[in-house]
């Protein structure tokens, strides 16, 4: 073999020792790469619950797994969901924590056990305050009444719902106690006994969007707001209950507020109050300042005092026509008795409630 050929031998082999050191190179960093995102998002423990509904396919919960921030890389993820040939996850919440490889996670959704499927069952009763229907909810679920608290009252949080719910407007952060007072829903709810703020919150807030839409034309044409006609629902709810009286209670709000009369609402200086041990302190701190005290601020209050069905949501829609200015409501009866007159409403007052 002559000497050229040695050297054009040597070369093509120094070539190939190349490629192939090249080509090893790039697989060794590619398959780091691959294990690297297949590590958890973080090395600090931070709990989060996550939820795999009927019908998800393994596309939806890597999508899931990633918006949550539990996964780093969508693509690596469903190379490693291949390559493990994992198959098997059940619907249901899980508690994952961002702590955890893709490994780990998979393993915790491939075993039905964790997949807690267990309801629970909350009332939410008509005119609760928020914080009521905070407090009834974290004592069926793992919630705590200050996650729940402090999540309705997260400005942000509550920012990002109005795109989805058109009842929600700016006008919510008036609130001096809780943003959403007015809009949690009464009715009874189904929650997953382990659940998350925002999943207890839509399931009410979808349902509040489905009585609105019943009204929302009719707002539309109103002479109030879409705030104004809940705040004054949850005024008519917290002073009559049932139909009849709500639309006479509307009535009277109605003519007070079209001749300019303070409303003079007791149940406002209630919200104003927001603890009191009985009715007959929000009769006497009528001088509270407060912008809910409709003793001392003219129109209506600044927002809910309650949270409103819909049959108070149709009553201050649809008032009914009356020429009254006052009403009373007797405490152990629940019967109002309403008036065209001062002196009559004096009368009345002196009979029921002296």
């Amino acid at each position: 073999m002559s000497s050229k050929s040695k050297t054009k031998k040597k070369v093509g082999f120094i070539i190939f020792l190349s490629v192939v050191i090249v080509i090893l190179l790039a697989f060794l960093f590619a398959f780091r790469f691959y294990l690297d995102k297949t590590k958890a998002v973080s090395n600090e423990s931070e709990t989060v619950f996550f939820t795999i509904n009927e019908g998800d396919y393994m596309s939806d919960v890597i999508d899931k797994l990633y918006d949550a921030g539990l996964i780093q890389d969508k693509k690596i993820t469903k190379l490693f969901v291949k390559l493990n040939k994992v198959n098997d996850y059940y619907a249901g919440n899980y508690v994952l924590d961002k702590n955890m490889s893709l490994a780990q996670i998979f393993a915790h959704l491939s075993d039905q056990s964790n997949a807690s499927v267990q309801e629970v069952t909350v009332t939410i009763v008509d005119g609760y305050w928020a914080k009521d229907a905070a407090e009834a909810i974290s004592e069926k679920t793992n919630l705590t009444y200050q996650q729940i608290m402090d999540k309705w009252n997260d400005m942000e949080y509550i920012d990002s719902l109005m795109d989805k719910y058109q009842f929600l407007t700016e006008d919510i952060f008036n609130s001096e106690h809780c943003y959403l007072e007015g809009f949690i829903y009464p009715e009874t709810y189904n929650f997953y006994s382990v659940t998350t703020v925002e999943q207890v919150t839509e399931k009410i807030l979808d349902y509040a969007n489905d009585v609105y839409l019943r009204y929302a034309d009719q707002i539309k044409e109103s002479n109030m707001s879409t705030y104004q006609v809940y705040t004054l629902a949850s005024m008519i709810l917290f002073e009559a209950n049932n139909q009849h009286d709500m639309e006479l209670v509307s009535s009277v709000f109605h003519n007070r507020l079209d001749d300019d009369y303070l409303l003079q609402s007791s149940v406002t200086v209630c919200y104003a109050l927001y603890n009191y041990d009985s009715w007959q302190q929000c009769e006497t701190n009528i001088d509270i300042d407060s912008k809910y005290n409709t003793y001392k601020y003219a129109g209506l209050p600044i927002g809910p005092i309650c949270n409103p069905n819909e049959m108070a949501i149709n009553a201050a829609l649809n008032p009914a026509v009356s020429n009254y200015y006052y009403f009373i409501a007797d405490v152990d009866t629940g019967k109002v008795y309403f008036s065209e007159t001062y002196q009559q409403h004096l009368q009345l007052i002196d009979k029921y409630l002296n």
